[in-house]
């Protein structure tokens, strides 16, 4: 892959030191230097990029425009227009985007799109694009319908709103001109229809611009929970994760898999450290001296099996399947596997190659979290990470052993002292 533009770069390497979450994002989506473009757009895969127009926003704007991409992702805009004008999907997802982005002192290229007296605050964009096309005049929106295509004008910001520059590259092609949802314009292989407006979100299209599959849209829907989660996990740790963006992205991911979420969260927790020792060799060219990942595998594991009367087989077994499963595939270096009800009843070893598949369950009485904690502080063992299944149904409160915990429990809605909690489904 060709090397990227200096400023691009630039701008990406200060928003992940800024805003790790939005940052990893960033960087894990394909960017292409498409001159066609005018100015910045995303079609949740890609983000094209005019450098000649980045490079007079100067490199601040660029980072805005960047997260401003970047949140279109999360918001997966480019999966949920449907059959909405995609113009007017453009502004309802910009009144989201900028009020986040502004709130949190981002500085974006003049006559951005602004919900000024936060008439949209806290709404999700169908419910915004539902009252902007209630404002609009009924011609206006017959007009729309038979006319509007994606990417064209014709819409108008409602009142309370600034109205968004058009670049002078689109102006001198005209207003008029049409141009595609996908990639590229109808019957120009290879070239990138211009945006209207910078930071543009388009549909997500197959890699001929064809519509995508109900199975392909589902995989893409996926995909992003995992990169949201993943990326999330990082912020946290890092402490830079906004309280805006933190709901945003629980919503944004609250239909992703359980597995999914545990294997995030337990491999971003066990296997990468941030180390200024070896740095990152893909900015040092560029003048800019960031941390680097230091791989040091999954060390020990303290799996704790609450084997209480409440919990079923059937989550027992669940959690057992699972949970073991993802830890045979991070190759921990032992696992401590302990049963505990009201007290530690069992303590097994596993070493990388044991088999998983049958556990004798002992206990299947009442619940207490102290004890199987007060034994991973007082063994000797040293988990690099505690994994504790239960219903989170207990008579004490436990205290925090040192390492991470992450909370397997079926049951929606508790919380804990410490540590990070994974619902559970079947």
């Amino acid at each position: 892959m060709a090397h990227l533009p200096e400023l691009i770069t630039k701008a990406r390497a200060r928003l992940l030191v800024r805003a790790p979450f939005l940052g990893s994002i960033a960087l894990g989506l394909a960017w292409v230097d498409a001159p066609d473009i005018g100015t910045m757009a995303t079609d949740g895969r890609s983000i094209w990029f005019n450098l000649a127009w980045c490079e007079a926003q100067g490199i601040e704007k660029t980072i805005g425009v960047i997260a401003h991409e970047v949140l279109h992702v999360v918001n997966k805009h480019h999966l949920r227009r449907g059959e909405r004008q995609p113009k007017l999907w453009n502004i309802a997802a910009d009144l989201l985007i900028n009020r986040l982005l502004t709130d949190d002192k981002y500085v974006l290229p003049d006559k951005l799109l602004f919900d000024h007296d936060r008439r949209y605050a806290g709404l999700p964009t169908e419910t915004i694009y539902a009252r902007l096309l209630e404002a609009q005049p009924a011609q206006q929106q017959s007009e729309g319908d038979a006319a509007e295509q994606p990417g064209s004008g014709g819409q108008h910001p409602p009142s309370g709103t600034s109205q968004p520059t058009m670049p002078e590259q689109r102006k001198r092609q005209g207003a008029s001109s049409k141009t595609s949802v996908g990639h590229n314009e109808p019957g120009r292989e290879g070239r990138i229809a211009p945006a209207e407006d910078w930071g543009e979100v388009r549909d997500l299209t197959t890699e001929t611009g064809k519509p995508l599959s109900p199975s392909e849209r589902c995989r893409a829907d996926h995909d992003i929970d995992v990169r949201i989660r993943q990326a999330a996990a990082g912020a946290k740790r890092a402490g830079k994760l906004s309280s805006a963006l933190g709901e945003l992205v629980e919503v944004a991911t609250n239909r992703v898999d359980w597995r999914d979420h545990l294997r995030t969260v337990f491999d971003g927790t066990l296997r990468g450290d941030i180390s200024w020792v070896r740095p990152n060799r893909r900015f040092i060219q560029h003048g800019l001296y960031l941390p680097g990942w230091r791989r040091t595998g999954a060390g020990r594991v303290a799996f704790v099996l609450d084997t209480s009367g409440s919990i079923s087989a059937a989550e027992l077994a669940l959690y057992t399947a699972g949970v073991l499963g993802i830890l045979e595939e991070t190759g921990p270096e032992e696992i401590a596997l302990i049963q505990c009800d009201a007290d530690v009843r069992r303590v097994d070893y596993l070493q990388p190659g044991d088999s998983f598949d049958r556990i004798e369950v002992i206990g299947r009485g009442g619940t207490r979290f102290q004890p199987a904690l007060d034994w991973i502080s007082e063994s000797g063992f040293a988990p690099n990470v505690v994994v504790y299944g239960t219903d989170l149904v207990c008579s004490d409160q436990p205290r925090d052993p040192g390492p991470p915990v992450i909370w397997l429990t079926p049951t929606r809605g508790r919380t804990v002292p410490f540590g990070e909690i994974v619902e559970v489904s079947a």
